[in-house]
């Protein structure tokens, strides 16, 4: 089922798409992440969702009930949407206690004393906050905080939760522990779910989806798997992963029967490229992720390491032959060093094709 449809949603500022034509299905239960740079649109698009948000044209649905529509001029303002917003900023009252900005939404719904008390017990036990509600949001620190903004969301009982970069102001093993809990709650409330992040972590990590989105559009739609191993085009690709991606441009080759990615500095050997796809003679670009490159010292060596960065659980190495540089990432500390000479071992099989031209992937 399909809980949120966008159909060629589009919302213009004078004559700049913030959201150009946009087409997009949520399902029911579904955590969906909008993955972009900033000024690509994944903000306006939730506050679309929210009806914080006009949209110049399209159609926007809910359950099967229309939204909004500018050609029937249907406009459900927000607060009648049945939905769960958590900012970035956690926006909670700063004269009211934990408990009452919890409370407070459930009071202007006539709810009564009794089942708010419950139902704010509750929502603090779920957020690991019990003992809290008496406290004032300058009395908590910044991971307390996003807890309290994340069981006001919670108390509402809404279906749907729209969050915009919830831990963008949280140091970085806050980070950390809160994507561990917004997963765990995401899975025993059931709710569905659309959260913006510039963060390509966090999209990874929570997301049963991520849209990346580029300039008003999206440029692709898929599990993380999917997007991680298989970027549909070279936007994805440098977007998506840390460090970036190398991208390599040059031609295929054969040569005695086997066939060969060159340009004027690397040769990669390939497997057997597919038969219905021809590079040959073509411009294209190769992606190859750092992890998926095996790097061995040898005096012999066809490339110098330029630089040497450990991270404690990895090290980057970046190795340069010619005017090439590229990047591989190595499990642990090494023992390599700066300007060592090293082979380099391609993985044939997660080699990535694109067309220079079109930017898209080949193969």
């Amino acid at each position: 089922m399909e809980k949120i449809e966008l159909k060629q949603i589009t919302k213009k500022y004078g004559k700049v798409a913030a959201v150009d034509n946009m087409d997009l299905s949520i399902k029911e239960g579904e955590f969906l992440t909008l993955l972009g740079p900033s000024g690509c649109g994944k903000t306006t698009t939730l506050r679309m969702i929210a009806g914080l948000e006009e949209p110049t044209h399209g159609v926007l649905s809910s359950d099967g009930k229309v939204l909004f529509s500018k050609e029937t001029g249907v406009y459900v303002p927000p607060e009648q949407r049945h939905l769960g917003f958590m900012f970035q900023s956690y926006a909670l009252w700063p004269h009211m206690t934990v408990r009452k900005n919890i409370s407070l939404g459930l009071e202007t719904r006539k709810i009564g004393k009794d089942e708010i008390n419950t139902k704010v017990k509750n929502v603090l036990e779920k957020v690991q906050l019990s003992g809290y509600d008496g406290r004032y949001p300058s009395e908590l620190s910044g991971g307390q905080q996003q807890r309290v903004a994340l069981a006001r969301m919670i108390a509402a009982e809404s279906s749907i939760f729209l969050m915009d970069e919830p831990l963008s102001n949280l140091d970085a093993m806050l980070r950390v522990d809160m994507r561990f809990e917004l997963k765990r709650l995401h899975k025993e409330l059931n709710a569905t779910s659309v959260y913006v992040t510039h963060d390509q972590v966090e999209a990874l990590t929570l997301s049963d989806r991520i849209i990346v989105m580029n300039e008003g559009k999206i440029m692709q739609s898929a599990p993380p798997e999917e997007l991680y191993l298989k970027p549909a085009n070279l936007f994805v690709a440098k977007f998506v992963g840390s460090p970036r991606i190398n991208l390599i441009e040059g031609n295929i080759i054969s040569e005695n029967g086997n066939e060969y990615f060159k340009n004027r500095d690397v040769l990669i050997p390939l497997n057997t490229l597919p038969s219905d796809t021809d590079l040959r003679d073509k411009n294209i670009i190769a992606g190859i992720r750092s992890e998926d490159i095996g790097i061995k010292k040898s005096d012999s060596g066809e490339y110098r390491i330029y630089s040497v960065l450990p991270a404690g659980s990895e090290t980057i190495i970046n190795v340069i032959k010619g005017d090439t540089h590229i990047t591989v990432k190595v499990s642990g500390f090494t023992a390599l060093a700066m300007d060592n000479m090293v082979d380099l071992d391609f993985y044939k099989n997660k080699i990535s094709f694109y067309s220079k031209e079109t930017e898209n992937l080949i193969c």
